[in-house]
């Protein structure tokens, strides 16, 4: 079984499939056997979120068990736009992308997210694990950076789908037993990398799909780190 990660797409439809065309016709894969793991962030800035979600959605329906799609902030932030509605919630979504989502969503036929999507996506888990492998949207923190009332407990919502550092090998916790993290939530398309990163203890597979001109979308086999771009 091979075991692949798709971090943040945030709204690139074309890319997302010419990605899984290119894991289905060149690298021959399998969803009777092989796993993929979407990571989160599927909507806001990008052209398609719409698309993004309904791509996803369908996979997730026709291969439960092979295919996860974990939720990010990006799809809190809608979830709660539409659930509360605040000023405040608003404000932060559409600062962050939203406007570009309700966009799609109005080009697609609907006024917002379709119910069936949004129900999806509440539901949604925020982590994953595979033997050898724990799998969530930002990096789980160290002890270090979290809450001090949290130290010790299990890892609450917001550390799965919030957590940001510049270091982001200082700040990605080790598992333990040797358990890699793999996460998305973090590019470094300000540092002129727009490609995963790899540290003994984690995997960060971000490299910018849709936060800029240069950012890239990538599927990474996580047990051999290969990396397979759109």
């Amino acid at each position: 079984m091979r075991l692949y990660s798709i971090a943040d797409i945030h709204g690139e439809l074309d890319t997302l499939k010419a990605l899984w065309n290119n894991l289905v016709t060149n690298h021959n894969l399998d969803l009777s056997v092989d796993k993929v793991i979407f990571t989160g962030d599927y909507v806001d800035r990008g052209p398609d979120s719409y698309g993004v979600l309904d791509f996803i959605y369908k996979l997730t329906q026709a291969h439960p068990n092979n295919v996860i799609a974990l939720a990010g902030n990006h799809e809190w932030m809608m979830i709660q736009y539409y659930a509360r509605g605040t000023q405040e919630d608003k404000e932060l979504w559409e600062w962050n992308g939203g406007l570009q989502t309700i966009a799609s969503f109005q080009v697609a036929g609907f006024s917002g997210c379709p119910d069936h999507l949004l129900r999806w996506l509440a539901f949604a888990p925020l982590k994953h694990e595979e033997p050898g492998f724990f799998f969530s949207h930002a990096p789980a923190p160290r002890e270090s950076y979290r809450n001090i009332l949290h130290r010790g407990l299990e890892l609450t919502p917001d550390e799965l789908i919030w957590t940001y550092h510049q270091d982001e090998f200082g700040v990605a916790k080790d598992h333990g037993n040797g358990v890699i993290g793999v996460c998305g939530h973090i590019h470094q398309l300000k540092k002129g990398i727009n490609e995963p990163r790899f540290y003994d203890h984690y995997i960060f597979g971000d490299a910018g799909a849709g936060c800029g001109p240069r950012g890239r979308l990538c599927a990474i086999e996580v047990k051999t780190r290969e990396v397979i771009y759109a």
